[in-house]
């Protein structure tokens, strides 16, 4: 692995490199599925609420 200058760059790009090796041989969606569902536990543990958009109106 590279060597960087600051040591939250080396754990960004080591972070970055073990999710890759993880998720390289999944598909695209497999791995929304994968996301999807790790955003979910994470909502969940940290008791936060889920605002979601109805009814968007998008004007060009």
């Amino acid at each position: 692995m590279e060597k960087w200058d600051y040591k939250s760059l080396e754990w960004i790009h080591q972070a970055r490199e073990e999710n890759y090796k993880k998720t390289k041989k999944l598909s695209p969606a497999e791995l929304v599925k994968k996301t999807h569902n790790a955003t979910d536990t994470a909502i969940k543990a940290m008791g936060l609420k889920v605002v979601r958009m109805r009814d968007q109106v998008h004007t060009h």
